[in-house]
Formats: C-alpha cells, sequence, structure tokens
C-alpha cells in the first residue's frame, strides 16, 4: 500500500504579520499572493494537480474552522487571507461547478450562530473575495440523521446537508493547541458538520474524557478528499481561544487527515501519540499516524519545528477569590471552567477588584466529599453538570444553594457551553445587571 503524501511548504515574509500579531489584522494583497503560492505548492506536492479529486461539474465545500464568534486577531479562527488564498487556488485551478464556505461554529448558540461568526471573523469577506460561489451557515440549513457505521460511543449524528450534498470537500483548520484536545486540527474540525444543541447531545454529547473518540467516530461520516492546514499563524498556550499567536508562515497539506494531524502535531512539538484524536483514528485504521510511514515532502517537519506552550486545563486556584471545587469529575466539566475562566481574565477584568465588590465566587463540579456547605455562604455559587446530583455528597451542594447570594447551575453532560455562559454571567455580574 503506497505511503500517505503529506507536503510542508514555508511562505516568505508576509508584510501584515507583525501588525496582525500585534493585535490588528491588516490585509495585503502580496500576503494574499504569497499564500496562495504557499497553498499551490503544499498542494501539488501532496496530489499533483486538483483535478485529481475534483472533476468536471463538482460542487466543492471548503470547510473552515470557524470555532465561534471572534474577531481575526483572536488567532481562534483560521486566518482571512488563507481561505482567500485556498478559495482563490481553488477556482482558478480546478474545473469545479460552485465553491461553497461553511462550517457551524461549535458554541454557536453561546458565542454567536454561524452568520455573526463568520461576518466578525472576516472569514465570509474572505471567501467572497477569494471567488467562493456561496458562504453556507450551517446553523441554517437542513440536517440529515444517520447512523455512524462502526462509532465507539458517537454512533448517531444529525449531519449538515451541505457537508453530505457537496462532491468534494477540503477540510481547513488552524493550527492551534487546545485544552481539551491537546491540540485542535483536521479531525477536530468535523466538530462543525454537526448541530449545537445544549444543555446535551450532538456537540456537546460524548465531550468528556471521550472526546478523541467522538472525533474519530464523527470522521467516518465522511473523509475530507484534501487536508489543508492553516499554520501560517498558530495559537500555543490556553487555546483554543485564550492562547498566543506563534508565527510559522507554513501550509500543511495531504489526502490523509490523520497523517496531516500527526505531523502537524509533531511540528508543534508534540508526539502525535499524545493526540487522542489522531491516536484513536490510527488505531482504528483511518490514516496512518507515524512519521516514518509517510512519505514527507516539500520543508522536513525537523526544519521548521518548534514546542509550543501547552496548554494548562487545571481551574483550581489560578485566580483568587474564584474558587473551584472540583472532585470525582471528568474533562467536560474540568476544562470548561478553566477556559471560561481564562476567558474571564482576559477580557481585562480586575479579579482581586471584582471580587472585592461582588463577593467571591465558588465553581462546583461532580462529586465534592470534603465540601462544607457553609463555604458558599454570601458568596456567588456556579454548579457545573449533572453528576453531582449522582454522588453521595448531593445533599451538601443543595444545602449550599440555599446558602449561596447568587446561583447558577448549567445542566448537561458534559456542558461544553460554560466555556462562553460562566464568562457570560462573570460579566453580568461585574456589570451589575445581577
Amino acid at each position: 500500500m503506497a505511503k500517505p503524501k503529506v507536503a510542508v511548504a514555508k511562505a516568505g515574509a508576509l508584510k501584515g504579520n507583525a501588525e496582525f500579531m500585534g493585535g490588528k489584522f491588516v490585509r495585503y494583497d502580496e500576503d494574499v499572493a504569497e499564500i496562495k503560492k504557499t497553498v499551490a505548492e503544499a498542494v501539488e506536492l501532496a496530489i499533483g494537480t486538483l483535478d485529481s479529486i475534483i472533476k468536471a461539474g463538482d460542487r466543492v465545500l471548503i470547510k473552515p474552522n470557524l470555532a465561534f464568534q471572534a474577531p481575526p486577531e483572536s488567532h481562534a479562527v483560521v486566518d482571512p487571507r488563507v481561505v482567500e488564498a485556498v478559495v482563490a487556488y481553488v477556482k482558478e485551478n480546478s474545473k469545479a461547478a460552485e465553491v461553497w464556505v461553511g462550517d457551524n461554529p461549535s458554541l454557536g448558540l453561546h458565542v454567536g450562530r454561524a452568520a455573526p461568526a463568520f461576518k466578525e471573523s472576516g472569514l465570509e469577506e474572505a471567501a467572497l473575495r477569494g471567488g467562493a460561489d456561496k458562504v453556507i451557515y450551517f446553523d441554517e440549513t437542513a440536517t440529515v440523521e444517520m447512523k455512524i457505521p462502526e462509532a465507539k460511543v458517537f454512533k448517531y449524528a444529525e449531519v449538515f446537508r451541505p457537508f453530505l450534498d457537496a462532491d468534494v470537500v477540503i477540510n481547513l483548520p488552524k493550527m492551534k493547541v487546545h485544552l481539551a484536545g491537546t491540540v485542535t486540527l483536521g479531525l477536530k474540525n468535523w466538530n462543525g458538520i454537526i448541530p449545537n444543541r445544549h444543555p446535551s447531545d450532538q456537540q456537546q454529547g460524548t465531550h468528556r474524557i471521550d472526546l478523541g473518540q467522538k472525533f474519530a467516530d464523527l470522521y467516518r461520516v465522511r473523509k475530507a478528499d484534501l487536508t489543508i492546514v492553516d499554520a501560517i499563524i498558530g495559537m500555543e498556550g490556553q487555546g483554543p481561544h485564550a492562547g498566543t499567536p506563534v508565527e510559522m508562515n507554513l501550509i500543511v497539506a495531504g489526502q490523509d487527515t490523520v497523517a496531516v494531524d500527526a505531523v502537524c502535531a509533531y511540528i508543534m512539538g508534540f508526539d502525535p501519540v499524545e493526540i487522542p484524536a489522531v491516536r484513536i483514528a490510527a488505531t482504528e485504521g483511518l490514516g496512518e499516524i507515524d512519521l516514518g510511514r509517510m512519505e514527507l515532502v516539500g520543508v522536513h517537519p525537523d526544519s521548521v519545528r518548534k514546542i509550543f506552550k501547552r496548554p494548562n486545563d487545571n481551574p483550581v486556584g489560578m485566580y483568587r477569590g474564584l474558587t473551584v471545587i472540583i472532585q470525582q469529575t471528568c474533562p467536560g466539566c474540568y476544562v470548561n471552567i478553566r477556559g471560561s475562566l481564562d476567558s474571564f481574565k482576559n477580557t481585562g477584568i480586575d479579579v482581586d477588584k471584582f471580587v472585592q465588590e461582588h463577593g467571591e465566587c465558588v465553581f462546583v463540579a461532580g462529586g465534592v466529599p470534603d465540601f462544607d456547605p457553609a463555604y458558599a455562604a454570601g458568596k456567588n455559587l456556579f454548579v457545573a453538570g449533572d453528576c453531582w446530583q449522582w454522588f453521595p455528597s448531593a445533599p451538601k451542594v443543595q444545602e449550599a444553594m440555599k446558602l449561596a447570594k447568587r446561583v447558577f447551575t448549567y445542566p448537561g453532560c458534559a456542558p461544553v457551553y460554560i466555556f462562553a455562559q460562566i464568562n457570560a454571567d462573570l460579566q453580568a455580574i461585574a456589570a451589575g445587571k445581577l
């Protein structure tokens, strides 16, 4: 069997990078031209020509990582310059009848739906500038209910119809780290093919310690025909939302998404086996994880490898006055509480002043056998998830709810939406709205 081919191409200096990393996205024609040239190099090294995957009259869907409603400067979404470059390259170098750009942000119900997310991120303007025939807001389209053959934990899904209707799908993720998934690349980008339903099901279902298995299962719905990774400016640290940008100036491409993810993870300083989704997908025969069994073309990964700062998923003891008491719980609540607190701090809030004015905030999840209900008296109490109800310590939590000044509950398992909702509730307290 032929080795999967993964190409790494390096762009030249980009005029707008310094401004972009400094907090202001500015588009320059020459940057888009350079990125398009780099996309062409990576794609053609990986597959030859687009004619090998796109036939005359095909409808091509480019699925970027929209993630959530955020501006380009967040570096949480695909670089608009890369979206424009990829769309323009496909339009100019294939016989496609139509080129679509579509996605559904994972936290869309809580951090903007697809339409505002596409607009604020600059991805809609970029797609249309590149020549896209249409931008599709997945959450405004029909879904198809389906069983996923051979799936382990995510066995049934509603899948957005445009994802299934397209003749060719190009996966366009961003290179960044992730609190829950270690990294978020091509496999995790499939999270956008299903609706966001809260407090449970679909994107939230199996979003706990089984997250990597979920993405491997979702990839069985339909494999990408080509994966192109935006590694122009990556994200390290507290990704996927509160990390820091890392200039890489790379485009990585290949048909085997698992192999592409493995190469990208290696470039980011990880052993690919550390990435649950990649490890599981490879073990299940969905792609290759071993770089030694791949044909690596273009720039060798060793020559551009950089050790990305890893995300810290532990919310305990991070911020004085934002007290987390969390025991006997899975990462579903654990990492999302941490993500919400990072988001709150990163908005520029003075946490010490906030606590002085509004009182201590106590966050509880899971079984908490050592929790003293009196600790919550007169404080703001946030109770995450469903499972606390099934532990012997449930009466302690219920008593704490009676004693607290304010009580916020977030049902669901895992309640992924708390990533955004706890931050929103803290902001409302800070603004005097609660």
